[in-house]
């Protein structure tokens, strides 16, 4: 069987288990945590009535399907799958599916509990990507410095499948980890990341045949398998020829996650302290944190100075996570894909 996270509101907020927010929503938004009201579309306090028929009509399928219980009934998680197929019930319906047992075939609790790379810090040091506290609403600020990437050392230290099962790794720590703590700490639900790409040293070097086809892979996990956690992408320090290689990487995109995706011009900085606290903000990137390190995360989710993510508490064996609720993966009907749909 599949185990999945739930997510409730209220005193249970902090058991969420991710889904975005839309660009334009937020772009500019210099809102207060503890004031934020919702008003994005295709979440349960915006939902049209034509879109609440459709969840409710897919609660009833999945239960019909023996996918029930608090994981797949909750208003907020159906929403999640639901945007992400706009609002179509069949789409969703087989997602949900192939997502369900895609976690059997990839066994998400082996990956998220003992998975850890022969060196995690070289490749670390040959990728650098941290999480840094938090933006103006409350959302977890990754950071990515592929400008820095050294493919040609990753090749030595890492596979595309550990590459893979990393990414795995951390999506699962972000759902049962991070966005939990920003929730309690924002005092409203928190399901999604504001990432901020950094295109610093990038050359056309880097952007060979295999780290494309990495590209790919990881972008089809996150867009199958973790849909609408991204709340916004901002890419800064581009090169000039980086326009061919968008170009490339939207064709694996949803076109609603390529409308979350902006690409800054000189005056990044301007635009990032709109969307997150100098004090927040690390010193390359335009604010005035210094305590940015690339080899730990600082957030709500640390308690107390500097945590290196799931990779040092699986050394440990100390990683922390929600007892996650069991789910089967639904009966499929003979005519039709999953549930009868």
């Amino acid at each position: 069987p599949l185990q999945l996270l739930h997510c409730k509101s209220g005193a249970e907020m902090g058991n969420c288990i991710g889904s975005g927010e839309e660009v334009s929503d937020l772009a500019g938004a210099e809102v207060a945590v503890s004031s934020y009201v919702e008003k994005r579309k295709g979440y349960p306090e915006t939902l049209t009535a034509v879109e609440r028929t459709a969840m409710a009509t897919l609660r009833a399928e999945l239960m019909r399907a023996g996918v029930a219980g608090a994981s797949w009934g909750d208003d907020y998680e159906l929403c999640r799958w639901l945007r992400a197929r706009k609002f179509d019930v069949p789409k969703t319906l087989l997602m949900i599916q192939n997502h369900i047992e895609w976690g059997v075939k990839y066994d998400l609790e082996v990956v998220y509990t003992t998975f850890h790379h022969a060196d995690n810090q070289a490749v670390k040091g040959a990728y650098p990507r941290a999480y840094h506290k938090t933006d103006k609403v409350g959302r977890p600020l990754y950071i990515d410095a592929i400008g820095k990437l050294d493919i040609n050392r990753i090749n030595e230290l890492a596979t595309d499948e550990q590459m893979e099962r990393e990414k795995i790794q951390d999506m699962e720590y972000t759902l049962r980890v991070r966005y939990p703590a920003c929730s309690k700490a924002a005092g409203r639900m928190i399901n999604q990341s504001l990432v901020i790409m950094d295109l610093q040293g990038f050359s056309s070097s880097i952007w060979n045949s295999q780290t494309r086809a990495m590209t790919k892979r990881l972008t089809g996990v996150l867009s199958d398998h973790y849909p609408e956690t991204m709340g916004a992408l901002f890419i800064v320090n581009a090169p000039s020829f980086f326009s061919a290689i968008w170009s490339f990487i939207k064709l694996f995109l949803d076109p609603g996650t390529a409308a979350k995706i902006s690409i800054l011009d000189h005056g990044f900085k301007k635009e990032l302290l709109k969307h997150v606290s100098a004090e927040n903000l690390p010193v390359h990137l335009g604010g005035t944190d210094t305590s940015f390190d690339w080899n730990y995360d600082q957030g709500p989710w640390v308690k107390g100075g500097k945590d290196q993510g799931p990779w040092a508490n699986v050394k440990k064996g100390t990683v922390t996570f929600q007892t996650p609720l069991i789910v089967a993966a639904p009966r499929r009907r003979r005519g039709g894909p999953c549930c009868g749909a």
